[in-house]
């Protein structure tokens, strides 16, 4: 017995571990890179995915919001423009190809989903740990804050192009311009009546082909296809297909920009992007925080079934608050995307001069504002439908492998 303990005991002294510590087995590095990898996958599903219900479902308030930002830069004559939610559900799908033209630049927008979720995922948590308090505690506001500000700025930098290129295609609306402007044919032919009554003085003007109106008891002259085609009706080139855009997809629209503006017009906006990263977390963080506090904390009410709605609302709310805080810097940004798109002039020189010249002259500080009610609509009905479809996707992914360790966000 004496020497088989003493065995034991050269054995571990052997082996470099010392006596009365236990034996721990060490997965290997690949099992545990297919589990984190198994892990991220399964995040990115349930994330991505929800995001881009989300992202669809208010994709209609979305584009018109942008529309109402941008919308005085547009070459349309002013009465084409929108007032409102309910005048742009009313006018913009008979002018632009039906109901599907609400969701433009919709697939833009989601497929910036994909690496703006893996790119968060991956560097948050490296960010946390950087900006983590040495002496081990856990992190507070300013760590937190910290952190999510890295984030989004290194994912701004990026990413911009994507939401370049998805603002150019939400805000086209080349189809309207070319149905208000005159079709080619159509001028030659007006050009062409005009040259024949100039030469033909004796020609009653009733009578000249082409001129609007017909002699008593003559049919009138059939209209061409062009013109027919002009109408406040017509999807002027540019309808549910995308046929005749100036930017029918990310690609073309990147492309182009490259072409006539050069890697610059990528990054219009982006230092705005990036200053309003801070301010927007800081207030969404410290209300949904503050509003939190003031939920009941007993268990009875956090198993109730309305106690996830609460937190909801209050994920809501403080979207809704840090968004309107800062939406004249996502005004302005949105202008400058703008800037020089579609071959047309440079408008504004800097940021400064666009906040200038839409303080001075296009309704002052209520051009910096326009949209917002209709951003606010959107966030609040975005947030739980994000957390429901969440939390199906979850559910569904553990029905197929309960050991995927996905928690709810609620």
């Amino acid at each position: 017995m004496v020497a088989s303990v003493d065995g034991a005991t050269a054995a571990l002294q052997a082996s470099g571990r010392p006596p009365g510590k236990p034996l721990v087995f060490k997965e290997h590095w690949t099992a545990a890179l297919s589990d984190q990898l198994r892990l991220f996958t399964v995040q990115l599903v349930c994330t991505g995915g929800s995001s881009a219900i989300a992202k669809t479902v208010v994709a209609p308030l979305e584009r018109i919001k942008i529309l109402r930002q941008v919308q005085h830069m547009a070459s349309v004559d002013s009465a084409a423009r929108y007032s409102g939610i309910g005048d742009a559900l009313r006018r913009l799908p008979a002018r632009e190809g039906g109901v599907m033209s609400l969701w433009r630049g919709n697939g833009a927008n989601v497929v910036r989903l994909v690496p703006d979720v893996a790119f968060r995922f991956v560097v948050h948590d490296q960010f946390r740990v950087m900006f983590a308090p040495m002496d081990g505690s856990p992190p507070g506001v300013a760590e937190k804050l910290a952190a999510g500000a890295a984030t989004g700025i290194l994912k701004t930098l990026l990413f911009y192009p994507l939401d370049v290129c998805r603002t150019r295609i939400t805000a086209d609306q080349s189809g309207v311009a070319a149905a208000a402007a005159p079709a080619p044919a159509a001028q030659t032919a007006a050009a062409a009546a005009a040259s024949s009554a100039a030469t033909i003085p004796s020609l009653p003007a009733a009578a000249t082909p082409g001129a609007g109106s017909t002699a008593p008891g003559l049919p009138g002259p059939p209209a061409t296809a062009a013109a027919a085609g002009a109408g406040p009706g017509s999807s002027g080139g540019g309808g549910g297909g995308g046929g005749g855009r100036t930017y029918p997809n990310i690609r073309a629209c990147a492309l182009a920009t490259l072409r006539t503006e050069g890697v610059r017009g990528l990054y219009r906006g982006v230092l705005l992007s990036m200053g309003g990263v801070a301010p927007y977390l800081a207030i969404s963080f410290t209300m949904y925080d503050e509003l939190r506090r003031r939920l009941p904390s007993d268990r009875e009410s956090t198993s109730a079934i309305w106690y996830p709605i609460l937190k909801m609302g209050c994920g809501a709310a403080a979207a809704v608050s840090a968004q309107t805080v800062v939406y004249p810097l996502d005004t302005v940004r949105r202008c400058m995307q703008m800037n020089g798109a579609a071959g047309q002039a440079v408008r504004y020189t800097s940021a400064s001069d666009c906040l200038v010249q839409l303080l001075r002259s296009h309704g002052g500080l209520r051009a910096l504002y326009r949209g917002c009610l209709t951003n606010c609509l959107k966030t609040s009905l975005g947030a739980p439908v994000h957390f429901i479809m969440y939390d199906a996707i979850k559910s569904a992914v553990q029905a197929m492998d309960p050991t995927t360790g996905v928690a709810s966000p609620l």
